[in-house]
């Protein structure tokens, strides 16, 4: 299985590890790039602007999927299924959970995973493929999902807990972390620059 999580975006200095874990040239590899996390909010906020111009100034050919207007399983995996990378961005952890798990994306996503395609995701999308969003609501508002589900993809043991050196959420993000060692959890807490890349039995944090 093959992870790429990401704090903010694709960084330049992230790049190339990206391209060998997908193993493809830029020009040949298509992103679905999911942003329905931050439905949220009003307007698109700007760092979903900078996330999705940072995978196309890496040369990716970008698809832009939006899960609201794909609630059919089946036709939701036609359109994933000729991508190489499903990429699931930031916002809201807790409506993202919900909205994956009321039309099946969480499954098909899985499927997906497991047969060979890159999972990648920033903030919310990276703290996804975990197995849990227990305690995460210091940081994200769970009212903002009609139901509350708190059980991440389980594609890796490893919980991402994003943003630990942003001056704006250090104190609440540490709390997190130590709130998930408590319970258990093994924690990967990534700086605004970095990113955890999982291949297989391989883990790496970059850079």
């Amino acid at each position: 299985m093959k992870l790429f999580l990401t704090s903010v975006a694709l960084s330049p200095a992230l790049r190339q590890p990206f391209r060998d874990l997908v193993g493809k040239s830029p020009a040949d590899t298509r992103v679905a790039l999911i942003e329905n996390a931050a439905d949220v909010y009003e307007g698109e906020p700007a760092w979903v602007r900078d996330n999705r111009e940072s995978l196309e100034d890496a040369g990716l050919k970008v698809s832009r999927i939006d899960l609201k207007n794909l609630s059919d399983p089946h036709e939701l995996e036609s359109a994933l299924e000729p991508c190489d990378v499903i990429w699931l961005g930031g916002g809201n952890t807790y409506y993202l959970r919900w909205l994956l798990k009321t039309n099946a994306a969480d499954n098909v996503i899985r499927k997906l995973i497991t047969s060979g395609k890159v999972y990648a995701g920033g903030s919310a999308g990276a703290i996804m493929a975990g197995p849990t969003l227990k305690h995460f609501e210091t940081a994200d508002d769970p009212r903002g999902a009609p139901v509350v589900y708190l059980d991440g993809l389980g594609l890796t043991d490893t919980v991402v807990v994003p943003h630990s050196d942003n001056v704006k959420y250090a104190a609440v993000i540490g709390a997190i972390n130590e709130a998930l060692l408590r319970d258990g959890f093994s924690t990967c807490p990534l700086r605004d620059d970095q990113a955890l890349l999982l291949d297989g039995t391989t883990h790496r944090l970059l850079p």
